[in-house]
């Protein structure tokens, strides 16, 4: 059968959860959100979208929306849309692995993206791939730049679609070519649950192959500060929409700097927000 992806049951014990995620490249929270935040979550997404069905249509038209396919509804800028994304970005235990197990290369993390992703019933199996392609120049090494969370809003289970993973497949380049299917495990998820791994572990999105099952996802990614986010932070959540959030969140959208990286003029992008 070959290795597993480990699972971990509240509360969660830092050393064993950064041993599994930097050292096997993936690892499961179990319970990581609670299901009034999953349901709420997914009441004021499907209310932004009855209330704004541009988003929806662009998402679709988007590079991201393109990469998903026609089955897959997106959402993207979450922290700027919708009220509850800000706790869903910083579970605490998620937030502080990050930082820990990329702080041999940065100071400073940023959030690479948070979004939402409904996979409806005939959503197509992806390719097992990379997400450090979209730094694909960076050279591989044993501390990654970047860790990606796949957060069940609802239950994924094999029929609807549960992520791939392929167990100790990280630290090389993000052009290798893709290990065979067969070292590739599929990881079901009850809702609430969350599945962290190394954006250098091949993984894939599976088929919902259901008549009538969508897969309810919030993803997110934490990053070294000196790579450019895939999600631009700070035109999601724009100076004027920044009053009242969490230091700690803005920080991570970008307002935040890594040694001279990220300076406004020449200091603490915060002084480009009002009341700072």
């Amino acid at each position: 059968m070959g290795p597993t992806v480990s699972r971990l049951a509240p509360p969660y014990d830092p050393e064993e959860l950064d041993a599994a995620v930097r050292d096997r490249g993936a690892a499961v929270l179990e319970g990581a959100y609670s299901a009034e935040l999953c349901s709420t979550f997914l009441e004021q997404v499907d209310a932004h979208l009855a209330a704004h069905p541009e988003e929806g249509e662009y998402a679709a038209q988007s590079v991201l929306g393109g990469f998903q396919g026609g089955a897959t509804t997106t959402l993207h800028a979450l922290v700027g849309a919708i009220d509850c994304a800000p706790d869903l970005v910083l579970q605490r235990d998620i937030v502080d692995c990050a930082r820990r197990v990329l702080r041999p290369l940065s100071d400073t993390v940023l959030l690479t993206i948070a979004e939402y992703m409904a996979r409806s019933p005939g959503a197509h199996r992806q390719e097992l791939h990379r997400d450090t392609f979209s730094w694909r120049h960076v050279p591989p090494g044993p501390d990654p730049i970047a860790l990606t969370v796949m957060a069940a809003m609802s239950d994924f289970t094999a029929a609807n679609g549960a992520t791939w993973v392929v167990p100790d497949s990280h630290g090389g380049p993000a052009t290798d070519p893709a290990p065979d299917w067969s070292t590739a495990r599929q990881v079901e998820l009850a809702r609430g649950d969350a599945l962290l791994f190394r954006a250098d572990t091949f993984h894939a999105g599976g088929a919902n192959t259901t008549e009538d099952r969508t897969r309810h996802i919030f993803s997110m990614g934490f990053q070294v500060a000196w790579l450019r986010q895939v999600e631009n932070g700070t035109l999601s959540v724009p100076p004027a929409r920044t009053c009242g959030l969490d230091p700690e969140l803005l920080e991570l959208l970008g307002y935040s700097h890594e040694l001279v990286l990220g300076l406004y003029k020449g200091g603490h992008p915060r002084h480009a927000l009002a009341g700072s």
